[in-house]
């Protein structure tokens, strides 16, 4: 419920990290729950499309500096931690495996890919560079659980599939109902 609920306050947290920077950049855009893009699409910006990505890996380092230095509220920050992380991981995954079928990590217009292409990188480049930290973030919390390694992994793909369906809730039930002339 923890993990699900720290996933629901990651969506508007992410956005408004795209939006003030855009904002500080001077680019006017459009914000709802699961995007922040500018009204005018040549005039994306890199760094303002890593802002949410990077505003996750915060989140996730901050909370989990939080878990190792307090004794109370632990569940509420390996919760934040988990929820940051896996955010972006599942993202990844989507990402590495449309590439891996169209063979352009743009198709799913993410983040990542639409950064590193604005830079003139491989669209790959940035979903490689933060996945390792968010793996880290993921396994220091994980091998603290109690039980196998198989119910590890199947916790873990459990998470994964839970912000996958949060993830289609908010972009496909809650974004068209809150925003619908968007």
């Amino acid at each position: 419920m923890l993990f699900a609920v720290c996933t629901l306050l990651l969506f508007p947290l992410h956005e408004s990290a795209h939006y003030l920077t855009y904002r500080l950049l001077g680019v006017h855009l459009h914000i709802t729950l699961n995007t922040a893009s500018p009204k005018d699409q040549s005039e994306r910006r890199p760094i303002a499309e890593l802002a949410g990505p990077l505003l996750n890996l915060v989140v996730a380092s901050t909370a989990a500096l939080a878990y190792h230095s307090s004794h109370g509220q632990r569940q509420w920050w390996a919760a934040l931690r988990l929820a940051s992380a896996i955010f972006r991981l599942v993202i990844y995954v989507l990402v590495v495996a449309a590439a891996m079928v169209t063979g352009s990590g743009l198709s799913l217009g993410n983040d990542e890919p639409i950064a590193a292409h604005l830079w003139g990188l491989p669209s790959l480049t940035f979903v490689g560079v933060l996945a390792a930290p968010f793996v880290v973030i993921v396994w220091c919390i994980v091998r603290t659980f109690h039980g196998s390694r198989r119910s590890k992994v199947l916790h873990v793909l459990g998470l994964g599939l839970t912000a996958l369906c949060l993830a289609m809730l908010v972009g496909n039930v809650l974004d068209p109902w809150q925003f619908p002339n968007r």
